[in-house]
């Protein structure tokens, strides 16, 4: 699991939007889009911009709230990261990193006379995690190299201080509660008062929840805000996540069915349904949720469930007989899951979705039988996640169940990353062919879903679709004149993406 994979997370960022701001809606003011790093709102002038149908963020502002270099040379764009050499060429998609090229999926380009790249130049080649949140309208991003003058100790203008490091220890039974960061060699002690807000951040899964202490996690890398007289007033515990199956395990090393290498150390903790384990218990087709360090890139936490084989097995005297999950299909905010849990009467139970949601109760209906129930929250995003049950009966507990059918949840509309002809473009064939690609979040695109109208008519059905992108190619002459474009489309949680634009017909143009 190397950083540079944290440029996965971001989706290309590319959104279903007119170069104008995607949450435009005529008739309302559309605001500049907030930029926010590692949780501090910086100055949105100037603020990140939709440009022909991606998100692009300003190359100067960013690199000097990071503290590096900005070194513009002509076309060419150099900074400093470490040891390493980062140049951008404006107009070129292709970025270099220690003269390795790296294609980016926009090229940078100066608009009145700011330079902007797309948002997965700074994942990939400054290790940093980002997202756009629609919710706030702003670029969120995470990054370990703020400040790197090797103490992981930032002084805002404003007076405020930053201290970032990796969880080493959390007392909580301590008077006041106390959080100890490390920074290479720098370790620090501070204690938390009451009124601390706390947020948690998957930064794989682009989710961000408020917290308490008691999810602050060992080994994860922290932000903390601090007042000027050194009282904190924020923390933000920030850690990357993974999910796959084994498709193989050689010499201590896990291979995912995406490709991905986990390599656990002697400080990952590793459970195999509910239980202790080691690599070597772990078997092809488990189940695997990794939590990891996004600064170090080091396996923290291995979740292997392991679903029944059908082969009999002693019963202990309490037990979990199976698990059911409803509804079997992805899920979208607001919407619930319940899930029904059967095993020994009498106990109390409880259920987890995963890593991400834990110790939801669970009544007991009838008999053996108990039940509970989740609503999706906005901003969770996670996909193909077991439910592990848990029951406690006669002082006794059951062994841990996980549910055949998994969970996935999806919050955010799949993206309208590319479409032709362009807005305002002006072509000279009567029947020119329109099409719109598409980007699926944590789940999938459905094909079915995609609707396309010109000039007021639907004319879906004369389409080539697929979960990528929609095609349509006209079968009568268009006369000269404006073709409005509308396309939507849905993911199979039913988010809907809807994307509008124009373009001219001129048959005399060249």
């Amino acid at each position: 699991m190397k950083r540079l994979t944290a440029s996965l997370l971001v989706l290309l960022l590319t959104l279903g939007a007119k170069p104008h701001h995607p949450a435009h809606q005529p008739g309302k003011k559309v605001l500049p889009i907030a930029l926010v790093l590692n949780g501090t709102r910086l100055s949105v002038n100037p603020p990140p911009v939709f440009y022909k149908d991606h998100l692009l963020v300003p190359v100067r502002r960013i690199l000097t709230a990071l503290g590096l270099n900005f070194e513009k040379d002509g076309p060419y764009v150099r900074t400093y990261a470490g040891a390493k050499t980062i140049q951008l060429l404006i107009g070129s998609k292709i970025a270099q990193i220690d003269n390795e090229p790296v294609t980016l999926n926009a090229a940078p380009v100066e608009i009145k006379n700011t330079l902007y790249a797309p948002l997965r130049f700074f994942t990939q080649a400054l290790q940093a995690q980002a997202v756009f949140n629609r919710q706030t309208n702003s670029v969120e991003i995470v990054s370990t190299l703020v400040g790197r003058s090797g103490n992981g100790i930032v002084n805002n203008v404003n007076g405020d201080v930053q201290m970032m490091g990796t969880i080493t220890g959390v007392d909580l039974d301590s008077d006041p509660p106390t959080i100890t960061i490390t920074h290479n060699a720098s370790v620090r002690t501070l204690s938390i008062t009451s009124g601390v807000g706390v947020m948690v951040q998957d930064v794989d899964a682009g989710t961000s929840s408020a917290g308490d202490l008691s999810e602050l996690h060992t080994g994860d890398y922290a932000h903390v805000y601090l007042a000027k007289d050194g009282s904190v007033k924020r923390i933000v515990d920030a850690f990357g996540s993974r999910t796959g199956s084994i498709v193989a395990i050689a010499s201590g090393q896990i291979v995912l069915d995406d490709g991905h290498v986990i390599v656990p150390t002697r400080t990952t903790t590793i459970t195999l349904n509910g239980s202790d384990a080691t690599v070597d218990k772990l078997a092809v087709d488990d189940r695997l949720m990794v939590r990891y360090n996004i600064d170090s890139s080091e396996p923290l936490q291995i979740l292997a469930t392991r679903r029944a084989t059908g082969t009999s097995q002693a019963q202990t005297a309490v037990s979990i007989a199976g698990i059911d999950v409803q509804p079997d299909r992805p899920l979208r905010a607001g919407q619930t899951v319940t899930v029904t849990l059967h095993g020994t009467q009498g106990g109390t139970a409880s259920f987890d979705i995963g890593p991400y949601v834990k110790n939801l109760p669970m009544h007991e209906d009838s008999p053996g039988t108990y039940t509970g129930t989740y609503k999706v929250g906005r901003g969770e995003n996670f996909s193909d996640v077991p439910v592990l049950g848990h029951l406690n009966a006669h002082g006794a507990d059951a062994p841990q169940g996980v549910s055949e059918t998994t969970v996935s949840v999806a919050t955010e509309p799949p993206g309208i990353v590319d479409f032709a002809p362009d807005e305002g473009a002006t072509v000279n064939n009567a029947r020119p062919s329109i099409y719109a690609t598409f980007e699926s979040g944590t789940v999938n695109v459905n094909p079915s879903s995609a609707r396309i109208e010109v000039n007021g008519h639907d004319v879906t059905s004369g389409t080539l679709r697929t979960d990528r992108f929609i095609q349509y190619t006209p079968r009568i002459d268009y006369p000269d004149g404006p073709m409005r474009v509308t396309i939507q489309v849905s993911d199979a949680a039913g988010n809907t993406a809807k994307k509008t634009w124009t373009f001219f017909i001129r048959k005399g143009s060249q």
